[in-house]
């Protein structure tokens, strides 16, 4: 840059080469995403159940409901940790941990058996207990169904059923309804894993933010696209558009390549989910500018930052009851922009949803807090600009602005004999 008043571009690609050669953001803005797109998938690519713990509910206290509940104890597959007297008790069990699931069998399990009466039984899956909920949710019928006829065809043959009558049985066995609580779509690849992304994104870009504007404003000097930023709204623009544009391009790397390569469903409805990533980006890169504006000189951004994003999980709706928090940590969770980002980029990414569908509220709702972010960083960068390491970068700016002008004015010996490297005539 020469010594003149610095363009709009000049202030981009100052803060774009910072992001990328700033040992105090860089690792955030180059490589944490792409790491987490494969450190973080990579696990559950596979969503095979291993065994399942549950509290068996025997509604029909019959002998065959008795016979069911032993042969389940009995199976490696399926572990009968507790029985208890009825759901309520059961429900209390599982909050204590320990179980993944409770299991119903309903009045009259017995008596519509033997009479070839359509009967089912009951799985609840504990929604707090995400990778657990899922493990209940698919990974149960296949075990327990082998466990169930079994059972029912053993005891239907100790009642003289007759064996052309026991092939029917066994064939068609009772139907498990499931209740999922809050995993609707069954799966932990397709439906949490796109969740989680969507904080981690969060996360990153205002660590990353952080850390590079509290380097800028422990300098002697504020950096010039930072100080002429607190002056002039298309410098704040300069500044702020590299951030907006790193966090939509990884936003659109990982609903693109990284989720396909992990075999994600991802851009179901692609207008939808470019929308909702711009939206998310502008919301994200203004919430964070707000917060380094406001943190300023403090040196525990990444500390305050990285440990609260782990709540944001559960605060977003879909894997945890809002009805379980307290009210102000619900309003507090509408301030966050993953809560309307979730369920946004869910209904648009993996689903196929459209904007006028579904997902314009959390839209409108990203929207609207991006805007009020937005407004406050400008407006809080704006205390700074009379700051004694801003007002010195804009003097050197004006400085080099007079230089320029009095080298175009002086004639080369004129000037050389104000700086005395011409001797007087």
């Amino acid at each position: 840059m020469s010594a003149k008043h610095p363009s709009l571009f000049d202030s981009f690609l100052f803060t774009l080469r910072q992001c990328v050669s700033n040992l105090a953001c860089a690792p955030f803005f180059c490589f944490a995403i792409f790491f987490y797109s494969f450190y973080y998938c990579w696990p559950y690519m596979e969503q095979l159940p291993d065994h399942l713990n549950i509290v068996a509910v025997d509604e029909d206290m019959t002998p065959l409901s008795r016979r069911l509940i032993q042969e389940l104890k009995a199976s490696p597959s399926v572990h009968v940790e507790f029985q208890a007297a009825d759901q309520k008790e059961a429900e209390r069990i599982m909050r204590q941990g320990g179980v993944s699931a409770i299991l119903i069998i309903p009045p009259n399990f017995e008596r519509n058996t033997v009479r070839d009466i359509p009967t089912a039984l009951v799985l609840v899956s504990n929604g707090a207990f995400i990778v657990k909920a899922r493990v209940s949710m698919n990974g149960a019928a296949g075990p327990l169904q082998e466990v169930v006829t079994g059972a029912i065809a053993g005891h239907l043959l100790e009642h003289g059923i007759p064996l052309d009558k026991l092939a029917q049985v066994k064939n068609r066995a009772p139907a498990f309804v499931f209740q999922p609580m809050f995993n609707t779509v069954n799966g932990y690849l397709n439906f949490t894993v796109p969740i989680v992304f969507v904080i981690i994104i969060q996360t990153v870009f205002t660590a990353g933010i952080g850390m590079l504007l509290n380097d800028w404003f422990w300098r002697r000097k504020y950096p010039y696209a930072l100080a002429l930023a607190m002056r002039s709204f298309p410098h704040f623009i300069a500044m702020y558009l590299p951030f907006f544009i790193l966090a939509f391009l990884w936003t659109m790397y990982i609903e693109g390549a990284s989720f396909a390569f992990h075999g994600v469903n991802a851009f179901r409805n692609v207008p939808a989910t470019l929308a909702v990533s711009a939206v998310f980006s502008f919301a994200i890169t203004s919430m964070a500018v707000m917060i380094a504006a406001l943190c300023k000189r403090l040196r525990y951004i990444v500390q305050i930052i990285v440990p609260t994003s782990i709540p944001c999980v559960f605060l977003s709706g879909n894997l945890f009851p809002w009805q379980n928090f307290p009210e102000p940590i619900l309003l507090f969770s509408k301030l966050l922009p993953s809560t309307p980002a979730a369920g946004a980029m869910l209904r648009a990414s993996q689903a196929g949803a459209t904007i006028s569908e579904v997902v314009f509220p959390y839209l409108a709702h990203l929207l609207l807090l991006g805007m009020i972010f937005f407004t406050a960083a400008v407006l809080i960068l704006r205390r700074y600009a009379n700051d004694e390491q801003s007002l010195a970068q804009i003097k050197d700016l004006r400085d080099g602005i007079q230089n320029e002008r009095l080298e175009k004015e002086l004639t080369p010996k004129q000037l050389g004999k104000i700086l005395g490297h011409v001797p007087d005539a």
